[in-house]
């Protein structure tokens, strides 16, 4: 499908109902970016008086979506409608639920899903308030009130590097979205650093794990670090709405429609704090690993021999998609050697993954075959199968703890 076509067909079935009573816009914007947020209070105005800094700020619109559900607690409420007051006060907005001022030179547009009759639905949370606010991005680039098709997404709780606004830009068309890079910023005690720390590794090891194994899903998944093409995300047809997670599965979805490639350079500053807003998740993470480490129980993480298993798997996928003989792919599995081979066997029967290959092989041939495959073994299927690789024996190991990121301000 045409990108102007699957545009205009996702504005129109699948867009939030702030499209409906989107305001026109004060002025025209280079960029754009998205922030959903939930008792942000003592952190967003942070994050916004670093993005208002960057450069190319005064040519910048942030949207962030203040949400809370009708089921939260009163606190969370209050806690709202103070950091709403504060931005109205701040970049002089109306009490409009979709409000646009000026924080610092910097436009801003605040979206009320805060408010009593605003709130969101008992099951919803972090993924409709970020679509939401990349709903009304993706809108206003295709009413001309905003130049770029990069639509930024990030938290919060987050500090940006100078060039933010400018960093995407120089990727072509075949790109559907860009990670920037990062570091989490030590909070808490020596407890909750470590903690920290121990998680920062383990994300690291596993992207690089990924990587080593010739995976197409090998970068980050958070939300706070994700740039995205426009025409892409009406694709994917948006974000997902769930209350955590949602990062994961929208990048699981635009790798399908284009590369998402891993940006160098200055990082963006990631909030080391807990949290239990969201299941799952940095700030849970955090959470739980201190827990362990209280208790004197060790840090968890794949063991390497996991990644080595799950790269003779691909190299087996890409050989049957070259000859196009599922007959290929079996004495590849056939051929692997202990202690591998026989895990990975069983995981992949344990898992049901050979037949779907068997089927895509039967069905197309050459570079749609390879496609298919590429599409069908995504990040949520390689997860997956990470966790029976572990589960049939390879299992995990504790965290060396010289492996455990350095989080000191020298590091970065």
């Amino acid at each position: 499908m045409k990108p102007q076509k699957a545009i205009k067909k996702y504005l129109e079935r699948y867009g939030e109902m702030e499209l409906l009573h989107r305001p026109k816009l004060a002025c025209k914007y280079r960029h754009v970016a998205c922030i959903p947020a939930c008792d942000e209070l003592e952190t967003l105005p942070e994050t916004l008086t670093s993005m208002s800094l960057a450069e190319e700020a005064e040519k910048s619109l942030v949207i962030v979506v203040l949400n809370g559900r009708i089921d939260g607690s009163e606190k969370v409420h209050q806690a709202n409608e103070q950091l709403a007051n504060w931005l109205r006060g701040k970049a002089r907005l109306s009490s409009d639920p979709i409000a646009e001022g000026r924080f610092q030179g910097m436009g801003l547009i605040l979206v009320d899903r805060y408010s009593q009759g605003y709130r969101l639905p008992p099951n919803q949370g972090v993924g409709l308030a970020r679509k939401i606010a990349a709903d009304l991005a993706l809108a206003w680039i295709e009413d001309g009130y905003i130049e770029s098709p990069w639509v930024h997404s990030t938290d919060a709780d987050v500090q940006v590097p100078k060039n933010y606004w400018r960093r995407p830009s120089r990727f072509p068309l075949g790109c559907a979205a860009v990670i920037y890079p990062f570091v989490h910023v030590p909070e808490g005690d020596a407890l909750q650093r470590r903690a920290l720390a121990c998680y920062d590794a383990f994300l690291r090891q596993y992207v690089d794990g990924l990587q080593q194994a010739g995976s197409p899903y090998a970068f980050q998944t958070i939300g706070s670090l994700i740039c995205f093409r426009h025409d892409a995300y009406a694709r994917v047809r948006g974000i997902p709405k769930r209350q955590a997670g949602e990062d994961f599965y929208l990048l699981n979805k635009l790798a399908k429609v284009g590369r998402v490639e891993t940006l160098t350079g200055d990082p963006i500053r990631l909030s080391g704090r807990t949290s239990g807003r969201v299941p799952f998740g940095t700030g849970m993470a955090i959470g739980k690993i201190r827990d362990h480490l209280i208790k004197g129980i060790p840090y968890e993480v794949y063991d390497p021999r996991i990644f080595t298993a799950l790269k003779y798997w691909l190299d087996a996928l890409a050989l049957a998609a070259k000859s196009g003989k599922f007959d290929d792919l079996r004495q590849a599995l056939e051929d692997a050697p202990k202690p591998f081979g026989p895990v990975l066997r069983q995981a992949i029967d344990s898992l049901g993954y050979l037949e779907p290959v068997k089927a895509a092989i039967a069905a197309v041939q050459g570079k749609v075959l390879h496609k298919r495959l590429h599409d069908w073994h995504d990040g949520f299927r390689t997860l997956k199968l990470i966790h029976a690789l572990r589960d049939e024996g390879l299992g995990t190991r504790a965290l060396d703890p010289t492996m455990e990121s350095d989080l000191s301000p020298q590091a970065h």
